[in-house]
């Protein structure tokens, strides 16, 4: 991209692809890539809040808000882009789960691939993702302006990236994790590393939070020790067990 670009501009020395390799190979050294958190918050802090925010009728729309992006998190692991995205002309209800499909492109959408976001019932009501959602979408039915599932609690219409990740580290302040330590995107590292601590599969992880790296997963995302059996993710991450 660098040779290319400095090719358009009239800059003929860059015709030596060496010096552009030599410049990126010292940036390296310089500078090498490390994962931004080398340790990561507890997920039972976070569960052990959202449990105080029940019954859901007695919520404010904010908290209502709040608790539903938190819960979803939890259960999947999505990027705040993900988050945006979920549309409720492409959400389908089944008895035990509900399944949004994407329409727009994701960070890792691919020709021929496809991803669907599955938020499974979980016996704990307090809890469930699935029941908290379907509470929400109610709640805001006849004030929202806009198909995307999260939307604003003071105008009611779409909400960005930004505003999501906002959301996130909210919950994160009124949970007590030090939030100018960790951002909205340590969601993804705490909740899959606690999904594979308690059995979890490798595999079962990078489906369930669209990653197409394994190794990426392990050098950016895991911190632990390997788990010892296997269950479903947000079983895995909403379990006291």
């Amino acid at each position: 991209m660098i040779i290319q670009t400095l090719k358009l501009i009239g800059n003929s020395w860059c015709e030596n692809p060496s010096y552009i390799t030599r410049f990126m190979k010292g940036t390296f050294n310089k500078i090498p890539p490390v994962p931004r958190y080398r340790v990561i918050w507890s997920v039972d802090t976070v569960i052990q809040f959202l449990r105080t925010l029940y019954p859901l009728d007695s919520l404010s729309l904010k908290m209502l808000t709040l608790k539903s992006v938190a819960l979803v998190a939890l259960a999947v692991a999505p990027r705040a882009q993900t988050l945006v995205s979920l549309d409720l002309d492409h959400m389908k209800v089944y008895d035990s789960k509900i399944v949004f499909a994407f329409e727009c492109l994701l960070k890792t959408s691919r020709p021929g691939r496809s991803f669907d976001l599955e938020l499974q019932h979980f016996e704990e009501e307090q809890l469930c993702v699935m029941h908290t959602v379907l509470f929400y979408m109610e709640k805001t039915r006849i004030y929202r302006k806009s198909r995307r599932l999260f939307v604003s609690f003071c105008s009611y219409k779409a909400v960005s990236t930004s505003t999501v990740a906002r959301w996130l580290k909210c919950v994160l302040h009124l949970a007590g994790i030090d939030i100018s330590m960790f951002k909205a995107h340590s969601f993804r590292g705490a909740v899959a590393s606690a999904a594979f601590h308690k059995g979890c599969s490798v595999q079962q992880i990078l489906k369930t939070g669209d990653w197409s790296s394994v190794r990426n997963f392990y050098k950016f995302y895991l911190r632990g020790a390997q788990p010892d059996k296997n269950v479903g993710f947000a079983e895995a991450v909403l379990s006291n067990n």
